[in-house]
């Protein structure tokens, strides 16, 4: 290894010509070694990676995603790797921060919020390993919805990378692949997780609650059990045992406090139950919410400011409280000037 290399980038790669350059661009002046692995591509994606680096591979997929990630890191020979998908960027200020530290870097892994933009003013993030120490305990596991598994000296950096895609994925494409593994082992408490939430956003709700409750006896965390909680309850409404749905919502209450988007669907099913001190109470828990960014959940901007304080706008509107119900719409406008704040604004403008 050559020690005067401080950070491999590695990146797995199919089809990617619309996006690639675009990492590639936003990451180069960071990295001392740019490593990409193509796993089929026909356009060209090949040809675009060669602009930037020799170190450009093929790899014949078996789909398996940690097959393929961990070929690419052994192709590092840096001190550190760091890895992004084609469709992530690695913003300026990001660069310019890990530049400033690059020479000192000193743990084992480093883990980065990773954002995904829903839609200009809300994001779902969460913390992810995104550069590790190019030992043995680099390496990926998981089929799909693959990870490391943090090692060593831990440091989190207040630092995003931006998850920006471009075109829409083959919706079974994991689904698929979960299902030619059960025909070959029983999937480990991680994948019936990721599993149930592949089952879930195909429409397939039965299913999900049956591997989210399979998943339930022997969770990986207790942020992840509160998730496939909420998912099941979102299946049982989707299904109309409504009965069943609240069951697990409210069990959430017996896993840890609850997060900002628990306070909100609590606060949404005493609002539509017309019970409004109770859900005013539950909005109102959610707007005091702080978010745990460094702990495992998954977090969705939304439920923190906008949507507690647009349902509280709803609220006191249906209890003909109309100067409180526009406060609040403000309220949400300051988080997110949505279509719904400004069209709410014009009726209250036209309705005094």
């Amino acid at each position: 290894m050559e020690n005067n290399k401080i950070i491999s980038l590695c990146m797995i790669v199919k089809d990617e010509e619309l996006v690639l350059e675009r990492c590639l661009k936003s990451v180069k002046n960071l990295v001392d070694e740019i490593i990409v692995v193509d796993t089929g591509s026909i356009d060209n994606t090949k040809n675009i990676a060669k602009k930037f680096t020799e170190n450009v591979f093929e790899f014949e997929w078996v789909n398996d995603f940690s097959l393929a990630r961990n070929f690419a890191f052994s192709k590092a020979t840096s001190k550190y790797i760091m890895w992004l998908d084609a469709d992530d960027i690695v913003p300026q200020k990001t660069v310019k921060e890990l530049l400033k530290i690059k020479n000192k870097l000193s743990a084992d892994t480093y883990m980065l919020k990773y954002q995904m933009p829903i839609s200009p003013k809300n994001n779902f993030s969460f913390y992810r390993e995104r550069i590790v120490k190019n030992c043995g305990y680099a390496k990926w596991h998981g089929a799909v919805h693959e990870c490391i598994i943090p090692f060593g000296k831990i440091e989190y950096l207040n630092l995003n990378i931006i998850h920006k895609k471009e075109k829409v994925a083959n919706p079974k494409r994991n689904l698929e692949i979960y299902e030619k593994l059960i025909k070959q082992r029983e999937l480990d408490s991680r994948e019936l997780y990721y599993y149930g939430r592949e089952l879930y956003d195909n429409k397939q709700y039965e299913k999900a609650i049956v591997i989210f409750k399979k998943f339930e006896q022997k969770p990986t965390c207790k942020e992840n059990l509160i998730d496939a909680y909420l998912f099941i309850s979102a299946s049982y409404k989707i299904l109309k045992n409504y009965e069943k749905s609240k069951e697990y919502l409210f069990k959430t209450l017996e896993i840890d406090i609850p997060n900002a988007q628990v306070c909100c669907l609590i606060g949404d099913y005493f609002l539509n139950n017309k019970l409004y001190n109770q859900a005013n109470f539950w909005y109102k828990q959610a707007i005091k919410s702080k978010k745990n960014e460094q702990g495992l959940a998954f977090i969705n901007d939304i439920y923190y400011g906008y949507y507690p304080n647009l349902q509280l706008c709803v609220l006191y509107y249906n209890l003909g409280k109309k100067e409180i119900s526009a406060y609040f719409n403000e309220q949400a406008g300051k988080y997110f000037e949505s279509e719904i704040v400004l069209n709410n604004r014009k009726f209250f403008e036209n309705n005094k």
